[in-house]
């Protein structure tokens, strides 16, 4: 396919994750594909109309206040009339950074990935919240998680859609806290990892969000909504793999959720990891049959997983900040 295209989308769309995904797979079937990304803190309405300067509780970059319908103007004047890029999409890849107030252009999702920072999570004696560790613990580590997929008690749920939150319901899943970073981290990519468990069904539904925890104990979603997939089909969307009921696995996530977030001096990075089960989504009940073919009667037991040591994520970081402070003072080329 030959045809240029701009995909515009954000941090806080539902259609993030498809427009990621067809984003990549042009790319990657076609190396000189002209196709251009721009993504931002936008939600659906932004994407389609002019940024504000809040979204959902949370204050956007002036930089970020952009009218994504400019942009597209300005790449139908280069597709029709030959003029070069907008400066806005120079590169092939163009996000806005939030938190640093600038927008900034790599060649490729791959090469904006290629410096990732990987986390591992670790049980706290104390409960909850637990760790993300930059090393892997040398001790075995078995967190448990239970969920009734038969309880209706909880049927009217639903996540918050604020982007600023108070606190974490337990609903969420298992909670994953860094340690406050003593200077700012720029992270920019899309979420992926690896899943070291054991459970008692053959496959689940999970969910993933991560947030910036500032120093105040507000905790700001880097994307929205959380990554949920089904784990049978992590590894190949087209081929279902039933997970080994009572065994030990690794599984291995590519996520098409994509972060672009500057988290400050004394801020912390969440995680929280959990087993997805919404009375407005389907729900895997893990008896390994046709899940559109399931009902409550195939729940049986609670479905029991237990995290491993061996868990972890990887979050691309943007060094570009901390090599341009270096060449300030003086120490880039030593």
């Amino acid at each position: 396919m030959d045809i240029p295209v701009l995909t515009t989308t954000g941090y806080y769309s539902a259609g993030e994750t498809a427009a990621l995904y067809y984003f990549a797979e042009h790319h990657r079937n076609a190396a000189d594909a002209d196709h251009a990304l721009l993504i931002g803190p936008f939600d659906e309405r932004t994407v389609e109309h002019r940024a504000s300067a809040m979204a959902r509780g949370l204050e956007l970059d002036e930089a970020a206040l952009i009218d994504p319908g400019d942009a597209r103007y300005a790449w139908f004047e280069h597709v029709l009339e030959g003029a070069d890029r907008p400066e806005l999409l120079r590169a092939d890849v163009n996000y806005e950074l939030a938190g640093a107030n600038e927008w900034r252009h790599e060649a490729s999702l791959t090469a904006l990935e290629s410096t990732p920072l990987r986390l591992y999570l670790e049980a706290s004696p104390g409960g909850a919240p637990h760790a993300l560790t930059t090393n892997r613990s040398t001790l075995p580590m078995s967190l448990t998680e239970t969920r009734d997929l038969e309880d209706r008690t909880d049927a009217g749920w639903r996540p918050s859609r604020a982007l600023v939150l108070g606190e974490i319901e337990p609903r969420a899943g298992a909670l994953f806290v860094t340690e406050p970073f003593a200077e700012p981290v720029d992270l920019a990519g899309r979420l992926r990892g690896e899943l070291d468990f054991t459970i008692n069904k053959q496959d689940v539904d999970l969910v993933l969000m991560l947030y910036e925890v500032r120093p105040s104990g507000e905790y700001v979603k880097l994307f929205e909504p959380a990554y949920a997939f089904r784990a049978s089909y992590a590894r190949d969307r087209v081929h279902r793999r039933l997970l080994l009921a009572g065994v030990r696995q690794q599984l291995p996530f590519d996520s098409e959720r994509m972060i672009g977030y500057r988290l400050q001096a004394g801020s912390r990075l969440a995680l929280t990891l959990g087993i997805n089960k919404r009375a407005d989504q389907q729900i895997n009940y893990g008896a390994g049959d046709d899940v559109s073919e399931e009902s409550i009667e195939d729940a049986g037991v609670p479905i029991e997983i237990r995290w491993h040591e061996g868990t972890f994520i990887e979050v691309p970081r943007d060094d570009r900040a901390s090599e341009r402070a270096l060449e300030r003072s003086g120490a880039g080329g030593q």
